[in-house]
């Protein structure tokens, strides 16, 4: 009773009213406020918002803030959606007076089946006074995490006082444009941000990338963690670590003393000699220097205090130093404190002195980037290309080796091993990989592990890699009830659903059936059976095929399989990279046609004739002989009724009369004796005749 009664309000504001046009105003996860028109309404619309980043299948809430002149006034909203929109809540909300006074809000509750720009209208009804008044807004429902990280880029050879660019790559992995894409860098301490801390791009098509980017300067050495936030309309916000590595110049250090350390070979828990040069770069002659430590930074020297002497102008000492390490870290650096007497006083200084360590590398990875840039099931000779970048440690016979997941497999034999032979300090060198994607491969994130091997040193390092999804079909039935042996044109249908998590575009199907179901479906017919255009299939979507074809004569009935080729787009590829899956279709070749009913493969009107007759033929013999006997009765009968003797009924026995009743022909031939009554009776008939 109450609905129809908000029905006839609708009904009875609508044919006294006239409807108010407003602009036109597109939504998307933000808050708006609409534009007014100069003609001022009793009531009109304040504030139109919606839920922050709307994905398919998830509900979102769609909010209309009203504001109306008469606080006595009865509000009606109602909202109008497109197709692939449902609506969760009442679609018509009641907003009578409240403690509100002249503010009203309506919302909505709204689910999406897929990502894409919906049109929505909101009508207002009011009766105090009588007008209605609309709103139309665009809601662009997003893909969760459709911006996908495609590269990292940080330059090598990095040394304090350096300016470089950081810069990372984002594709748009879903069908619509995204917007209002903006990042967010944060720099740690030993890094200068000299850069606006945000970076935009107003839009990515679908299948596009496009670079956030960033200028920083060095200020100290060492391994520094930057972290880049990014967000967008439609995919939501998200973020990702790098590594920025600063090295160490090995220039003399100081500025009386300079301190040069010779390549050596350190290895934690053991004691190692390293041979250090001490010159005079001042031009006062340098008496009593003394080396009075080397420890710190993970570092301690077993040998010292160790007395040099004099050093003269420009002059240079070597010393060797046994040098222990103190944990498995072994640092870049380690401090020297010296003392000496130079221009009439005594001097302290602690230098940091820059260690070559030859056989223990430290290596970190760059960016990582792929080719193609989308992956997807099926995939072969996909290339990997990984950036490193050695943090200051030279290294000889160094070699690397990716190491797969399941699904995941070497293009060819060594296709996952790369030999570099030396890398030297602060060298970058680029590992490029070539690997296979299983066409049954599940689409998401597949961490691999990339493991560098420099002598009897093993360093393994993360490596992200993306499998795109893609539309997957199976079969769910097949309409074979009219292929019979010499079919002429009839249908051949397929039920196919696409069971994969994204829409297949320009779908095409193929029957490959050779000679035995040729195909007479259009004037596209190629050679190797029927094409037919399908069109777009979302996910989860069920279509039906269709084919016409004509069955030889000779084909033999029973169960035979068949092949159907889909082809397909997704993403906006182009032509040259289609999807292509193969299904097997089982189908059933009858004897006959269809509305001959079957017992396994005999028809039914033929097992029918064949037990009519085997039932039949026993009757019909049994009513023959009784029919026969019947006649010769008949005949016996009427025999003795012409002899005036014994006449059998059909009741009585037939017995054997052959010896009673004697033939006509054996009466011409033989006398009759007749007794003397009788021949006496025949007598006196005579005479009275």
């Amino acid at each position: 009773m109450r609905n129809s009664i908000i029905v006839f309000f609708i009904v009875m504001l609508i044919s006294s009213t006239q409807i108010i046009p407003n602009p036109q105003n597109n939504v998307s996860a933000l808050t708006i406020v609409p534009n007014i028109q100069p003609t001022q309404p009793n009531t009109t619309f304040t504030n139109v918002s919606v839920d922050a980043n709307p994905i398919p299948q998830r509900p979102f809430k769609i909010t209309a803030m009203l504001h109306t002149v008469a606080d006595g006034a009865n509000l009606l909203a109602t909202l109008s959606v497109t197709d692939g929109v449902s609506v969760r809540s009442p679609i018509v909300v009641n907003l009578p007076p409240n403690r509100l006074g002249s503010d009203r809000q309506a919302s909505w509750t709204i689910i999406a089946s897929s990502a894409g720009t919906y049109p929505m209208d909101i009508t207002v009804y009011t009766d105090n006074p009588s007008e209605n008044i609309s709103f139309h807004v665009n809601v662009v429902v997003g893909t969760s995490k459709s911006l996908v990280v495609t590269g990292v880029n940080i330059p090598g050879n990095i040394v304090p006082n350096n300016n470089f660019t950081v810069s990372v790559t984002l594709q748009n992995t879903a069908v619509i444009p995204d917007k209002n894409v903006m990042g967010q860098i944060s720099v740690p301490t030993g890094l200068q941000l000299l850069d606006n801390v945000y970076s935009t791009i107003t839009s990515i098509d679908p299948g596009q990338q496009a670079t956030l980017s960033w200028k920083l300067k060095a200020e100290t050495a060492g391994s520094h963690l930057v972290i880049i936030n990014y967000t967008s309309i439609n995919s939501g916000p998200d973020f990702l670590t790098a590594n920025v590595n600063v090295g160490t110049l090995l220039v003399p250090t100081g500025a009386l003393i300079s301190i040069v350390a010779h390549p050596a070979t350190l290895a934690p828990n053991s004691v190692t000699p390293v041979l250090f040069d001490f010159t005079n770069n001042c031009v006062e002659h340098l008496s009593n220097l003394q080396i009075v430590s080397a420890s710190g930074g993970g570092y301690s020297s077993t040998n010292t205090p160790i007395w040099i002497g004099d050093l003269g102008i420009h002059a240079t000492k070597s010393v060797v130093l046994k040098i222990y390490p103190t944990n498995s870290t072994l640092s870049l650096q380690i401090p020297i404190a010296v003392k000496y007497d130079a221009y009439g006083t005594s001097l302290s200084e602690t230098y940091q002195t820059g260690i070559p360590l030859e056989n223990l590398p430290d290596f970190k990875i760059n960016s990582v980037m792929d080719s193609p840039t989308l992956v997807y099931p099926g995939d072969t000779a996909v290339k990997i290309d990984v950036l490193l970048f050695n943090l200051g440690l030279g290294a000889n016979d160094v070699y690397t080796t990716l190491n797969l997941p399941h699904d995941l497999s070497p293009a060819w034999g060594n296709a996952t091993t790369t030999y570099f032979g030396r890398i030297n300090t602060f060298q970058t060198v680029t590992a490029s990989f070539y690997i296979n994607v299983d066409s049954h491969a599940v689409s998401g994130n597949y961490p691999l592990t990339l493991s560098i091997v420099a002598g009897n040193q093993v360093t393994k390092l993360p490596v992200n890699f993306v499998v795109s999804p893609t539309a997957q079909f199976q079969l769910v039935s097949v309409d074979d009830s009219q292929l019979f042996p010499g079919a002429n044109g009839v249908p051949f249908k397929a039920i196919i659903k696409n069971t994969g998590s994204i829409t297949a575009q320009t779908v095409t199907t193929k029957l490959l059936a050779g000679n035995a179901l040729p195909g007479v479906k259009s004037s596209t017919i190629t050679t190797v059976g029927n094409i037919e255009n399908i069109g777009n299939v979302l996910p989860g979507q069920t279509f039906t095929t269709t084919f016409f074809v004509n069955l030889e004569p000779t084909l033999a009935s029973g169960d035979q399989s068949n092949s159907l080729e889909i082809d397909w787009s997704q993403n906006s590829t182009s032509p040259s990279n289609p999807f292509v899956q193969t299904l097997t279709v089982p189908y059933h070749v009858a004897q006959g046609p269809s509305y001959m009913l079957y017992y396994g493969a005999i028809p039914w009107l033929y097992i029918i004739i064949a037990v009519a007759f085997a039932v039949g033929l026993p009757i019909f013999i049994k009513m023959r002989r009784k029919r026969i006997q019947t006649l010769d009765l008949a005949a016996l009968q009427d025999r003795a009724v012409r002899r005036g003797e014994f006449a059998p009924t059909e009741f009585e026995p037939l017995q054997d009369l052959s010896q009673e009743i004697p033939d006509d022909d054996n009466l011409k031939t033989k006398d009759k004796v007749l007794p003397k009554s009788s021949r006496k009776s025949i007598g006196k008939d005579e005479d009275m005749s």
